[in-house]
C-alpha cells in the first residue's frame, strides 16, 4: 500500500469507532488484530479479543458512555507499516464510564494512536491519551490523603540502605 492509502485506512478506523459498523470492521480490521490499549483494562476482557470483535467491543464501550462520539482534527503520518494519527475525541458523557455515572458534560480529549498495518488491514493498535484529565473533567476526584495530626501528610521514610 502507498502512504496515502495507509493513512486513509487508519483514519477509517475512527469512522468505525464512531459507528460500530460490523461490515466496515470486517473490511479494515485483520483477523489477528490486537488492541494494545485494552491491556490496561482487565475489567473488560471483550476489548482484548482478537480481530474485529475486539475493535467493535471498544467501539461499543465508548459509544455506550459517550453520546455524539466523534473523532475530529485527524492528522496522519505514515512510514512503512506504521501510521500515527493525532485525533481529538469529542462527545457528551451520557453513560457510565470507569464507574463515573453520566454527568452530561461535553468533553474534548486529544489523543495519539499508532497503527500497524498488514495486507491492507489494521493488525495492531495502541493509543496515548490523557485519561486522568478526562476523568477529572467528568468529575472524578481521588480520595483525599488523610492528615497525620502533625500538620502534614504521612510520607514513608526513605531507606538509608545503599545499593
Amino acid at each position: 500500500m502507498d502512504t496515502d492509502s495507509c493513512k486513509a485506512l487508519a483514519i477509517s478506523s475512527f469512522q468505525l469507532m464512531e459507528s460500530g459498523d460490523a461490515t466496515l470492521a470486517q473490511q479494515i480490521i485483520a483477523a489477528e488484530f490486537t488492541n494494545r490499549e485494552a491491556d490496561d483494562d482487565p475489567g473488560q476482557p471483550e476489548r482484548s479479543l482478537r480481530g474485529p470483535p475486539g475493535f467493535l467491543a471498544t467501539s461499543s464501550w465508548l459509544r455506550s458512555a459517550f453520546a455524539d462520539l466523534r473523532f475530529v482534527d485527524l492528522e496522519a503520518i505514515a512510514e512503512s507499516d506504521k501510521v500515527v494519527v493525532q485525533a481529538t475525541m469529542t462527545g457528551r458523557h451520557t453513560g457510565e464510564f470507569h464507574g463515573i455515572p453520566p454527568t452530561l458534560k461535553r468533553f474534548r480529549q486529544r489523543q495519539i494512536h499508532v497503527f500497524r498495518l498488514q495486507s491492507g488491514r489494521i493488525i495492531e493498535h495502541l493509543a496515548q491519551r490523557d485519561d486522568l484529565g478526562l476523568l477529572l473533567h467528568l468529575g472524578w476526584r481521588p480520595e483525599s490523603p488523610q492528615p497525620t495530626g502533625r500538620g502534614f501528610l504521612a510520607i514513608p521514610p526513605r531507606s538509608t540502605e545503599r545499593r
